[in-house]
C-alpha cells in the first residue's frame, strides 16, 4: 500500500499548487486550495448555533478559517491538525466563542447622527431634545428653545426639535403649536417639531422639502391641512431633512459618511457583524453604497428599498417600475426588497384594536382600510389619512408578489395588533398563504401581538423582530388595561408556536452600550432596567441559548442569508466573536458584563481588544481616532491603518 503525501510547491506562475504523490514522485501538479487553515481559534467554548433547537446546539473547542469562510469546527486536536507553519493561532483562553450577532432592526444610517462625536463634526445637525415630566410645561419650553436657537444660528439653518412625552406633543400639534406659530418664533429658519406620532412644520421647512424633492407635498401628509402644518408623519421629515437636505445644504455629506463608518465600527466592537434597516431617504442608500464600493463597509447591511415613497404622490407607479431587488448586492451590502416603513406610528400613535376611551383611540394612527376590508377596532376614531400612503405602498407590493414580479417582502415597523391585521390581510387579499410563505415576511417591534396572530404567523412563516421597549408596556397599563399585557412582546408564546422570533435593536443604536446582552437580561428576566416587571413573566425568553439563537441563527433567515451567516459551521462566512467570559456560566443578571474582545468578519479581524493577546485594533469614541497597535504579529487585521473614505463625488474611482 502506498502512503499519500502532500507536497506544496510554487508553479511557474507563482500560484500555490498541491501535488499528490502516490508511491514514487508524480510529475503532475494541479492548481488548488491549501488544505490548511489561515487562522485557527483554539481553547474556546464555541457555541456554534448550528441547530434551530437550542437543546441540539453543538458546543466545540476550536474553529478553523480559510479565506472568508469557516473551514472546520471541532476539538483542539482536530483543528490543530489543520495548522501549517503560516497559520495564525488565536488562543480564546477558555472564553465563549459565538457567531457574529445579527441586529435585525437598527436604523444606523439615521442614528449615526445621535452620537456626540459625529454631531461635533457636523454641528448643523444638532437636534433640540425636550422632555418634561409635567405635560403643561412642554409647549412653553419648546417655544423658548426655538426662539433661543433662532438667535444662535445663521439665517437659513435648520431648527429641529424632538418633544416628549409623545401624548403631550401630539395634543399640542395643530392647537398651540402650528405652522403659523413656528413662523412667528423662527421666521428665517426651516423649523419643525416632531415626536413619536406626528410633526408640525413651519413654512420654510415645507418649502425646503418641496424644493429638494421637486414636488408639492401630497395632501394626505396633513392631518388637518397644509396651512396648519401638522402631520401624522414624523420619520419621513426627521430622517430625510438631516440625511438628504441638510447634508446637501451644508456640504457635510462626506463628514456624515465618515461618522457613519465610525458608528458601524462601534457596533462591530460590540460583536454585531450584520444589521438590517430600511433606507428611507436617498442619502442613506448613497452613503452605504459609497462605503461598499470603496471596500470600507465595516459591517454587513441588509436593506429594504424605501426612498421612492416619502413626499411623492406616485408611489404605485414608482414601485411597479423598479423591479425585484431581493438578494441583489454584495456580501456586505445587499437588498432584501422594498420596505413600506411603518404601517402605524410608534408609542401612542400605534394602531390597536383594544377598546379604550375615544380620546385614546383618536391619537392612534391606523391606515385607511382597503375597499371591502373590515377589522374590528379600526374605524373613523383611529384612522388617519397620512397612513394611507404606507398602505398604498404595501398594497402595491402585495399585488406585485401576487403577480410573480417580486420574490420577497422585508419586514418593517408594526407597533400595534391592528397594524399587524392590516399587514397580513393585505397580503391575503392578493395571495394564497403558500405564496406568502415564500416571501419571508416580517413584522418589527412586537409591542402588541394577539395569540391568534401568533398562530397565523406560524402558518405564514412570518418572522417577528422584537426589541426591548417599555413605552408601550406603560401605555397598555395606563390607557387600555393590564389584561392586555398578554399582547406585549409575547416571545415565549411565539417560540412555542414555532414562529421565527428574533431580537433586534440590541446594538449601538443612538447610544453606546457596554454589552450586546444588555437587553438580553431584560428578555430573560422580563424586568426593566429599574427592576420593574415588563410585560408578563411567562413571556420571557426561556433560556440563554435560545436568546443567542434569536440574536444570530434565527435572524439570518429573514435576511435571505441562512446559508452564509448566523452560525459557526463549515462553509459559512467566518463571522465570529470571542467574548470576555463564559456565556453559559455567567449568572443571567450579569450577562450584560459580557462583550466582544475580538470580532472577525469574513475571516478578517475587524476589532481586537488587548486583553486577548496584547493587540489593539479599535475606533476610540472619546478621542475620535483609531488605535492600531500590534504587539503579537498578525496578518489577519482587515486594515493595517485607519480606514479612509474617499470623497463621495469620486464615485467608484475611490476604490
Amino acid at each position: 500500500m502506498f502512503r499519500k503525501r502532500f507536497l506544496i510547491r510554487r508553479c511557474v506562475q507563482q500560484k500555490l499548487v498541491v501535488t499528490v504523490v502516490l508511491g514514487m514522485m508524480a510529475c503532475t501538479s494541479y492548481a488548488g486550495t491549501s488544505p490548511y487553515a489561515e487562522i485557527i481559534i483554539v481553547n474556546g467554548q464555541v457555541i456554534t448555533a448550528d441547530n434551530d433547537d437550542p437543546k441540539k446546539v453543538t458546543i466545540a473547542e476550536a474553529v478553523a478559517i480559510r479565506g472568508d469562510r469557516i473551514l472546520a469546527v471541532g476539538s483542539n486536536r482536530e483543528i490543530n491538525a489543520l495548522k501549517a507553519d503560516w497559520t495564525e493561532v488565536i488562543d480564546a483562553k477558555g472564553n465563549s466563542v459565538i457567531p457574529g450577532l445579527i441586529d435585525t432592526h437598527n436604523h444606523l444610517y439615521e442614528h449615526t447622527l445621535d452620537f456626540a462625536w459625529v454631531i461635533k463634526s457636523i454641528p448643523e445637525m444638532l437636534e433640540l431634545r425636550i422632555k418634561v415630566d409635567n405635560p403643561d410645561d412642554l409647549v412653553p419650553l419648546v417655544e423658548k428653545a426655538i426662539a433661543a436657537r433662532a438667535r444662535q444660528i445663521p439665517k437659513g439653518n435648520w431648527i429641529r426639535v424632538n418633544a416628549r412625552p409623545p401624548d403631550a406633543a401630539v395634543k399640542a400639534f395643530g392647537t398651540s403649536l402650528t405652522r403659523q406659530r413656528l413662523d412667528e418664533l423662527a421666521p428665517d429658519h426651516p423649523t419643525y417639531v416632531t415626536t413619536r406620532g406626528g410633526s408640525v412644520l413651519g413654512t420654510r421647512a415645507i418649502e425646503a422639502f418641496e424644493n429638494y424633492y421637486g414636488n408639492t407635498l401630497p395632501d394626505d401628509y396633513w392631518l388637518v391641512d397644509r396651512e396648519t402644518g401638522t402631520s401624522g408623519e414624523y420619520n419621513d421629515f426627521d430622517r430625510c431633512a438631516k440625511i438628504d437636505i441638510i447634508n446637501t445644504q451644508t456640504g457635510s455629506f462626506d463628514r456624515y459618511i465618515k461618522g457613519y463608518l465610525e458608528a458601524m465600527q462601534v457596533n462591530v466592537q460590540l460583536g454585531v457583524t450584520t444589521h438590517k434597516t430600511h433606507l428611507q431617504c436617498e442619502g442613506g442608500f448613497s452613503a452605504s453604497s459609497h462605503l461598499d464600493r470603496s471596500d470600507v463597509m465595516p459591517m454587513r447591511l441588509a436593506w429594504g428599498h424605501r426612498w421612492l415613497q416619502p413626499f411623492t404622490a406616485n408611489i404605485k407607479e414608482s414601485y411597479r417600475r423598479i423591479g425585484d431587488w431581493t438578494g441583489y448586492g454584495s456580501d456586505y451590502f445587499w437588498s432584501i426588497g422594498s420596505s413600506v416603513g411603518g404601517i402605524d406610528a410608534g408609542g401612542v400613535g400605534w394602531c390597536a384594536t383594544m377598546p379604550a376611551d375615544k380620546s385614546i383611540k383618536n391619537r392612534e394612527q391606523c391606515p385607511p382600510l382597503l375597499p371591502g376590508m373590515q377589522i374590528d377596532g379600526i374605524n373613523d376614531d383611529n384612522i388617519v389619512p397620512n397612513r394611507g400612503r404606507r398602505l398604498e405602498h404595501l398594497e402595491t407590493l402585495a399585488q406585485l408578489a401576487g403577480e410573480g414580479r417580486i420574490s420577497g417582502i422585508p419586514g418593517w415597523h408594526v407597533a400595534g395588533d391592528g397594524a399587524l391585521d392590516v399587514l397580513v390581510k393585505t397580503y391575503q387579499a392578493y395571495m394564497p398563504d403558500e405564496r406568502i410563505r415564500q416571501l419571508r415576511i416580517q413584522a418589527d417591534h412586537c409591542f402588541g401581538v394577539r395569540q391568534d396572530q401568533i398562530e397565523l404567523a406560524a402558518r405564514l412563516g412570518q418572522t417577528f423582530s422584537c426589541n426591548f421597549d417599555t413605552e408601550n408596556t406603560r401605555i397598555i397599563e395606563e390607557d387600555y388595561g393590564e389584561e392586555y399585557l398578554t399582547m406585549n412582546a409575547p416571545v415565549a408564546s411565539m417560540l412555542k408556536a414555532g414562529v421565527n422570533a428574533v431580537i433586534g435593536t440590541f446594538g449601538n443604536y443612538g447610544r453606546l452600550r457596554a454589552s450586546p446582552f444588555e437587553d438580553g437580561v431584560n428578555w430573560l428576566t422580563r424586568m426593566d432596567d429599574d427592576g420593574k416587571p415588563w410585560g408578563l413573566a411567562e413571556e420571557a425568553v426561556p433560556d440563554r441559548i435560545t436568546l443567542l439563537l434569536m440574536m444570530t441563527r434565527y435572524g439570518a433567515y429573514p435576511l435571505w442569508k441562512e446559508h452564509a451567516i448566523g452560525s459557526i459551521e463549515p462553509g459559512k462566512l467566518a463571522d465570529i466573536v470571542i467574548l470576555n467570559g463564559d456565556y453559559l456560566e455567567e449568572p443571567v443578571e450579569k450577562l450584560d458584563t459580557l462583550t466582544s474582545v475580538m470580532t472577525i468578519i469574513g475571516g478578517k479581524i475587524a476589532y481586537e481588544d488587548p486583553s486577548l493577546r496584547g493587540n489593539t485594533f479599535r475606533f476610540n469614541v472619546a478621542t475620535v481616532d483609531w488605535t492600531i497597535d500590534e504587539r503579537t504579529p498578525t496578518s489577519a487585521w482587515r486594515w493595517q491603518k485607519a480606514p479612509a473614505v474617499p470623497p463621495f463625488l469620486d464615485g467608484a474611482n475611490g476604490y
